[in-house]
């Protein structure tokens, strides 16, 4: 009878360490890994259908000793993207395409066009809205997404980007109409490195 006694406490005590146990372990997995614990499917479609559009933004670059800002116009669809640049100083004009590995660039008021075959994106190219979205749905980069001032933010930490300067990326959306409205690209001291402001765009 003792041992019956004995017997049932263990059981009990086992049952109640292994849900505890279970509990703690649930947690730790769902809510403790930062690498995935803001991820929403959500979310993810609507990056998605950051796949084909266009816009016109404003972007400024910030280095060590200088600031510049330009007037650009950017489309994307699926593999091909374009930038031209309608105002900057010396580079007003200027054309940038990526077609899968090809890049182009050309000035139609110069006459010049280059093309560079199998071309890597030597800086994870930080001006596109798809290349953002390519970069949430990688799990070995960190996400974390909360609303800031009335509009809906997601930043991104960069593990497996070996650029310093574009270590983490942060983007506003309206939270009435889902649309970007700012793209900011930072360092790894979380120096802003490249700003973009949406000033205009659509969604295809």
């Amino acid at each position: 009878m003792i041992k019956a006694i004995k017997l049932k406490k263990i059981v009990f005590f086992v049952v109640l360490f292994g849900t505890i146990f279970g509990i703690l372990y649930y947690k730790f997995f769902l809510f403790g890994n930062n690498i995935s614990k803001n991820r929403s499917d959500n979310i993810e479609d609507i990056l998605s259908n950051m796949q084909n559009y266009c816009a016109d933004v404003t972007v400024k670059v910030t280095s060590n000793k200088t600031e510049n800002s330009y007037e650009m116009y950017q489309e994307v669809s699926n593999d091909w993207s374009m930038q031209e640049v309608k105002e900057g100083e010396h580079i007003a004009g200027v054309k940038i395409e990526l077609k899968g590995d090809n890049l182009k660039i050309s000035n139609s008021k110069l006459g010049l066009e280059k093309v560079y075959e199998n071309y890597s994106n030597l800086v994870n190219n930080s001006l596109f809205l798809n290349a953002f979205a390519e970069d949430y749905k990688n799990e070995q980069n960190e996400v974390n997404s909360c609303n800031e001032n009335g509009q809906k933010m997601i930043e991104i930490k960069l593990n497996t980007n070996q650029n310093t300067y574009i270590k983490y990326k942060k983007l506003y959306m309206d939270t009435k109409t889902m649309l970007p409205t700012k793209l900011e690209v930072k360092d790894n001291a979380k120096k802003e490195t490249i700003c973009i402001i949406y000033n205009n765009i659509e969604l295809k």
